[in-house]
């Protein structure tokens, strides 16, 4: 979805590096190495979104070092969008015929709040009657394609329902905080059996 959107899967490919490591380092070689690019689509990119002011670079000896600038207006709109299309939410689409049904998947914590650092892993919360070896098996792989650990909460629409009744910490952190949501929304949510 977000391809087509943005056109340039260069472009694609460091906008989803960059905010999926927004307190890391890059360095145009490793760049190259990592996404597989040519070196002139890469430097290419690179100064429009410095340009654009997204990335932020500076120079140490002969290194120029690349890095997401999170107070880029849209930022957090971008990270929202990457997160929700081409990061995590895709691999765990691919697999979500396998795991079961799910009524919400979201990403909650430092990762929603635009908070996180190099060493936050990713939140996850899933509601619904999922195949927990075959999401584990689809966290894996995400985590392996984003570089990034991720920690996912499973509940049945029934547990997530008791707590909620309840007002579990937990829940009402999760309710009242930061959301990136994956599948389902806000209504879907808060919605009880």
């Amino acid at each position: 979805m977000l391809s087509t959107l943005i056109t340039s899967k260069a472009r694609l490919a460091l906008l989803t590096l960059f905010v999926t490591h927004p307190d890391e380092r890059f360095y145009q070689t490793q760049l190259i190495r990592e996404l597989g690019l040519s070196s002139s689509l890469v430097q290419s990119e690179l100064k429009k979104l410095a340009g654009i002011g997204f990335v932020t670079s500076t120079r140490e000896s002969n290194t120029r070092y690349f890095q997401a600038n999170k107070a880029f207006p849209i930022y957090p709109e971008l990270k929202s969008i990457v997160f929700k299309t081409v990061g995590l939410a895709d691999f765990l689409r691919e697999s979500l015929d396998d795991i079961g049904p799910v009524e919400v998947a979201l990403i909650y914590g430092s990762v929603a709040k635009n908070l996180e650092d190099m060493r936050s892993d990713v939140d996850l919360l899933v509601i619904g009657d999922v195949e927990l070896d075959v999401l584990n098996e689809a966290v894996d792989s995400a985590e392996r394609a984003i570089g990034r650990e991720i920690n996912p909460t499973v509940y049945t629409r029934e547990e997530w329902d008791g707590r909620v009744k309840i007002k579990q910490a937990f829940v009402t952190d999760i309710l009242a905080g930061s959301k990136i949501f994956l599948i389902g929304d806000e209504d879907e949510l808060r919605r009880t059996s």
